[in-house]
């Protein structure tokens, strides 16, 4: 039985649930320098305030998937809340987001369980179909000779379906939802003729289940006869399907153990028990993750001649001994693979992570599209000092010593990630900070002449106010009209000399983050030109423009201002800046079409046409902290956050390994305080304690679970090359890449892949995996990293290019 919850402990829960989840966002203002501050909440949680205090419902025997999903949803992210950020010799304050994932996906619906009666009069507590229909079996054999690539998803909504969607854009890998109301829907055609098929594989999710009421429960809005055209097409084309949230019965070669688990407050890991039929994935066998909010069914193998297990749940309370979480069926000719569990890819890592076993196997490893795990981690603010939050009128400035460290730190780390991962930090660097450092210094203040650029405090704007083009104040001063510093002036600055020594340089990726980090939202053209070319002016004059790893056409704007300013973007584009990065806090910003890609700057959202804005995370390491006892309190004070530094950094864990298991390339947003080491404690991340920087635990803390998860690379990009990355996507989607299987029905195998777009052209060229290797790559570039499979990125230039696999594979 469910203890009660009083309703203050579970609204506080909410409010710092995982931030994929639709938001209340009400706006406060704040009495210091006219901020303002957004707080989020769930939506849901308006629906628990109608509902009568908790302790007086009884709870149900089964611990309700509703409130599962709740309380759960309280461990995978924390909130948000927006800042000032007020830079030495600087009067303008900064809002700097805190982390809120996804907020342009629809959470998908809750669904309860209810009682379903089972044939042989037993009753359990289900949430998606007892499999009971009577369903034909397929007649005939193999007969068709090729097949589409592309995936059939059938679900009940799109907000469900973003659960096998959202893996297979990951990818890259084309697919195809069609959705299935209560009442029943049409199946797609299936074959355009008897040898070739439409769809590579099919994707069922949660048996597309609704409650029929009464002693009926969940049945499918398939009917027999859909299941069976369905089973047919399997077979007569060498096509496998995969089976998401289905209750274990004799249907499957299974029976279900005990009902569905888990009570309140009862864990129950779940793992991959093989990879022996998707060895591509490159998941680690044994790697326990969890199921909490996650309903599932632990099961027993009943039939071991049809169903075979990849995936176990743990021992928990009420199942004392390992159990099946997931089997491949071979039934009548066909093969499926069937999940006893749910899944939740908007919040969960755990789907996230499980996904790869599915889409690895029902592709066959064989996709137009990629897998790749990009971790980029940007540091703001370089050469200027931070104010810190806590203790209040404190300031902090890295140093050299803290430098050091981060370079020895990174070489260590990238010896124990994953063959083929090269990681590393990029510096945003403002110029006028080292200016001011060396001004400060013995003779600076002759020796800089002018001294650091200082003006007048700027007046806040709203957070997304778009500036009439050609108005504002000028803030910098006239003269001198070009950057005027010697080398004399700026090797006065010890940090700026550290980052003379090559080493040290190139020990990182470097980009500009403006002169003096001036907000842009409501700046004049003539002062964003003295910010970016000074800037530009500096970063050739110190060295940091010739490192190896320099992004010169990219741009971290101040406070990601001026994205709504033409003038500012003008002044952007008219110094050579492509690209900047954005705030996924703020969905203006993000592309609403697809998540993978970037959005372009228009005259009508932005003021000016043309600049690339790539989505970039923020996290709970906060802009004014230097030490975690500061970011743990302002995550509590103004986040609904709850716990320590060992909380935060599982929240943190939790939240960006699904981004990173989401195949999300997205950089994450750090700034100089965090680099910390010198007065920083000792952090324990799995029984090693070491001494940490924020950043440093924050690395530790990812990579080591991404490295027990999975055996993939990891790589690190720099700036341009990250909006490289998002913009060749977003082109080489639509030029709408298509796979087509050659297969051979006698011996049941696929032989070649034959590579089609729009019109057979694209400006960017399209990758192909295969599990395998090719007979002829045929000069196109080839790419394998570390134990990833072979990718070949062709380049389409007006016929479909084909390849024979030197090896063909079963289907």
């Amino acid at each position: 039985m469910l203890m009660p919850m009083p309703m203050l402990m579970l609204m506080l829960m909410l409010m710092h649930a995982d931030l994929d989840t639709p938001r209340l966002h009400i706006d406060i203002p704040t009495p210091k320098r006219n901020k303002t501050h957004t707080l989020f909440f769930p939506v849901f949680l308006l629906t628990f305030l109608d509902f009568p205090p908790l302790s007086s419902i009884q709870p149900p025997p089964m611990f309700s998937p509703t409130l599962l999903r709740a309380v759960l949803l309280a461990f995978a992210a924390s909130g948000t809340l927006a800042h000032s950020h007020l830079h030495v010799r600087q009067n303008q304050s900064e809002r700097v987001p805190k982390p809120v994932g996804d907020a342009l996906q629809k959470a998908a619906a809750i669904v309860d369980t209810v009682l379903t009666r089972l044939m042989n009069g037993k009753t359990v507590a289900a949430n998606t179909t007892v499999q009971q229909l009577a369903i034909a079996a397929p007649k005939a054999a193999s007969v068709g000779t090729s097949v589409k690539s592309t995936v059939l998803i059938l679900a009940r909504d799109e907000a469900s379906a973003y659960s096998a969607t959202s893996g297979l854009n990951g990818y890259g890998i084309p697919y195809e939802v069609v959705q299935f109301p209560q009442g029943g829907g049409t199946l797609p055609t299936l074959n355009s003729s008897t040898a070739t098929g439409n769809y590579g594989s099919i994707v069922i999710l949660s048996e597309v289940s609704y409650d029929y009421g009464g002693s009926i429960g969940f049945q499918s809005a398939l009917t027999s006869a859909q299941f069976a055209t369905l089973y047919q097409y399997q077979v007569s084309f060498g096509v496998r399907m995969v089976r998401i949230d289905v209750y274990p019965s004799s249907a499957f070669g299974t029976a279900a153990i005990a009902g569905g688990c888990c009570d309140a407050g009862v864990e129950q890991l779940v793992s991959i028990s093989s990879t022996a039929a998707f060895p591509n994935s490159g998941m680690k066998v044994g790697a326990g993750v969890s199921t909490a909010g996650l309903y599932h069914y632990p099961a027993t193998i009943s039939n071991s001649s049809i169903a075979t297990e990849f995936a176990s749940f743990a021992p928990a309370a009420g199942f004392p001994s390992k159990s099946t979480a997931g089997v491949i069926n071979t039934i009548d000719g066909r093969q499926q693979m069937v999940f006893f569990i749910s899944f939740a890819a908007d919040w969960s890592s755990t789907s996230n992570y499980l996904q790869h076993a599915w889409i690895t196997w029902v592709t066959r490893g064989l996709y137009t599209g990629f897998r790749r795990v990009y971790l980029s981690t940007q540091v703001d603010d370089m050469f200027l000092i931070s104010d810190i939050y806590s203790p209040a009128g404190t300031t902090y400035q890295i140093t050299t010593p803290d430098l050091d460290q981060h370079v020895t730190w990174t070489k260590d780390i990238n010896t124990r990630m994953s063959p083929g991962s090269t990681y590393f930090m990029e510096m945003g660097h403002n110029g006028n900070g080292n200016i001011d450092n060396a001004a400060k210094a013995t003779n600076g203040a002759t020796t800089c002449g002018i001294g650091p650029i200082d003006y007048p405090g700027q007046n806040d704007t709203a957070l997304e106010f778009q500036k009439p083009l050609g108005t504002g104040t000028n803030l910098w001063p006239s003269t001198p009209a070009t950057y005027p510093y010697t080398l004399a002036c700026t090797n006065l600055d010890k940090l700026k000399v550290w980052f003379a020594n090559q080493a040290n340089l190139n020990a990182m990726a470097h980009v500009s983050h403006t002169f003096t980090h001036l907000d842009q939202n409501n700046a004049t053209n003539f002062d964003v030109n003295r910010e970016i070319s000074w800037n530009q002016a500096w970063l050739k004059q110190v060295g940091i423009a010739a490192a190896t790893r320099f992004s010169p056409n990219g741009l971290i704007p101040p406070a990601i201002t001026g994205m709504h300013n033409g003038d500012a973007i003008k002044a952007w584009a008219d110094n050579g800046i492509k690209n900047v990065v954005g705030d996924n806090t703020r969905p203006v910003l993000r592309n609403k079409e697809n998540e993978m890609w970037p959005l372009t700057t228009t005259v009508a959202d932005n003021g000016y046409a043309g600049v690339t804005i790539i989505p970039r995370w923020a996290t709970n390491i906060y802009y004014n902290c230097q030490l975690p006892a500061c970011t743990v309190a302002e995550w509590i004070n103004t986040s609904g956050g709850s716990g320590d530094w060992d909380t935060l950094l599982a929240v943190e864990k939790n939240t960006n390994t699904r981004h990173l298991l989401g195949l999300r390339h997205d950089p994450y947003m750090f700034h100089q305080a965090n680099l910390n080491y010198v007065t920083a404690g000792t952090t324990t991340i799995n029984g090693v304690t070491k001494k940490l920087s924020m950043l440093q635990a924050w690395g530790e803390v990812i990579i080591q679970e991404m490295v027990r998860l999975v055996s993939w690379p990891v790589i690190s990009l720099k700036q341009d090359d990250i909006a490289a990355d998002f913009t060749n996507r977003m082109a080489r989607d639509k030029c709408k890449p298509s796979l087509s299987f050659t297969t051979n029905p006698s011996s049941k195998t696929i032989t070649g892949v034959t590579l089609t777009t729009t019109g057979n052209t694209c400006a960017a060229k399209i990758p192909v995996t295969v599990p395998g290797s090719v007979t002829s790559t045929q000069g196109f570039t080839t790419e394998k990293i570390g134990g990833d499979p072979l990718t070949i990125w062709v380049s389409m230039s007006g016929s479909p290019v084909t390849f024979t696999l030197s090896t063909p594979v079963a289907y």
